[in-house]
């Protein structure tokens, strides 16, 4: 498998260095398993269509996504209390693109209520911000109105408006991508390991506005560029290192084994520990820790690959791994904490993927009952809960968020493949909040 589609999975996390002897069994240790109530379950709703993808949650229970109205276009929207809300597009046309606003995608809700997203038309998206006053464009630190389709996904806003996104030029495969921040609406583009790379990304951002991701660093295999999990601080980039061969070039290009090694940042506290995933000289999957300018492993799942999805300011971190491909029979939960590894138990089935932790350490993702069916679950002090289908049944659903008091969002809905286990892979969804009482 490439490597880069390996760590495509990855998502974040957080550690210290690991004594491999503290790592917990395979097996995970006896914990409790429950179902939670199938009427706890609130469906998000529609615009008039048939299908809603909801994409944040903030801690007052407010939801952003899109939906598919009556006219068969995709619609940003805010969901609260039982009610759905459409959100302005900009209005009118753009200079020398005479087609009118048709759609948008809210994609990141603030704990004030702030909203960021898309807004579209036949030709290009934009970025935009709604407040109680409207919606406002955010034009990329680029020529205006490029003349090529342009789209963005929104990583983080914070509650004074400041947004974090990765801007996506689809100008041939693959597509250009670059990290933007806006800080007091003035956008700064943030800068590449080498100046020729036009394919590098942000994935987290924390409270200090410090941003993580990943690079292309200067060596390749047949085209193919290994990347580099890095931090921006104050607009400065750094390489945060991998754990095997860097190599150079040359050695690189003509000697594929042992690999020179790949890697991504996946997220920050706010104490700037950084996590994310570095493959070695073998091509497997190690989870890291970045801590006082150290790279350590976290020892997790030793001799399979395992991923760091989120990192909480109380230093835990979450993941999971197994043998490839771990979203079906051998994928594994797990949760580092302080030096030691708790194997999250799955729905009975295994192929466990974890996508989010909060601040508690309450862990969402999906597992597979011992039915074979994906089911959305919540791991919460020792509980593994499963979540079920959602109001509307469907073949499958998923956990992608979970706010600080434990709310969880999802989607319900009919997957492309039997084990699907991203939103890309369902058709049609429903959104799903499951409240925590």
């Amino acid at each position: 498998m490439n490597r880069l589609v390996l760590l495509a999975a990855v998502l974040a996390s957080l550690a210290a260095c690991t004594d491999p002897s503290a790592v917990s069994a395979r097996r995970p240790s006896a914990q409790a398993v429950s179902a939670r109530n199938p009427a706890d379950a609130i469906d998000l709703g529609t615009l008039g269509g048939n299908s809603t993808t909801p994409r944040a949650l903030n801690n007052a229970g407010q939801v952003v996504g899109t939906s598919v109205a009556a006219d068969g276009q995709a619609h940003p929207f805010v969901w609260e209390a039982g009610t759905m809300r459409e959100l302005p597009l900009l209005p009118g046309t753009r200079p020398g693109i005479p087609f009118p606003e048709i759609g948008g995608d809210a994609q990141a809700i603030s704990n004030t209520g702030l909203i960021a997203g898309l807004s579209y038309n036949r030709y290009d998206a934009r970025m935009v911000l709604w407040d109680s006053t409207g919606v406002h464009d955010l034009a990329a630190p680029t020529a205006p109105y490029d003349p090529i389709a342009r789209s963005a996904r929104v990583i983080r806003l914070t509650d004074d408006g400041d947004v974090l996104a990765t801007i996506v030029i689809h100008n041939g495969p693959p597509p250009t991508t670059y990290p933007v921040l806006w800080q007091g609406g003035v956008a700064l583009r943030l800068a590449p390991l080498q100046t020729w790379d036009d394919r590098y990304e942000a994935t987290a951002m924390n409270s200090r506005e410090q941003v993580v991701g990943f690079a292309r660093n200067a060596y390749s295999y047949q085209g193919d560029p290994y990347r580099h999990p890095v931090r921006w601080d104050n607009g400065a980039i750094q390489d945060l290192g991998v754990f095997g061969r860097t190599g150079d070039v040359a050695y690189c290009s003509d000697h594929p084994y042992p690999y020179c090694s790949d890697g991504r940042a996946t997220d920050i506290n706010d104490r700037g520990d950084v996590v994310g995933t570095s493959t070695d000289t073998n091509n497997i999957a190690h989870p890291f820790l970045w801590h006082d300018g150290q790279l350590q492993d976290l020892g997790v799942l030793p001799g399979e690959n395992a991923f760091a999805v989120a990192i909480n300011d109380r230093g835990q971190v979450a993941g999971y791994g197994g043998p490839r491909p771990v979203q079906f029979e051998g994928g594994q939960g797990w949760v580092w904490d302080d030096g030691a590894t708790q194997l999250l138990p799955s729905l009975g089935g295994g192929g466990t993927v974890v996508t989010a932790m909060n601040q508690r350490g309450d862990v969402v993702g999906s597992s597979l009952t011992a039915a074979g069916e994906r089911h959305a679950f919540i791991w919460s002090d020792g509980t593994m809960t499963d979540l079920g289908l959602g109001p509307q049944g469907g073949g499958a659903s998923i956990a992608i968020a979970v706010n600080a008091r434990g709310d969880v969002l999802g989607v319900s809905g009919t997957p492309l493949f039997p084990r699907s286990i991203s939103l890309s892979e369902f058709r049609p969804t429903r959104g799903v909040l499951w409240p925590r009482h």
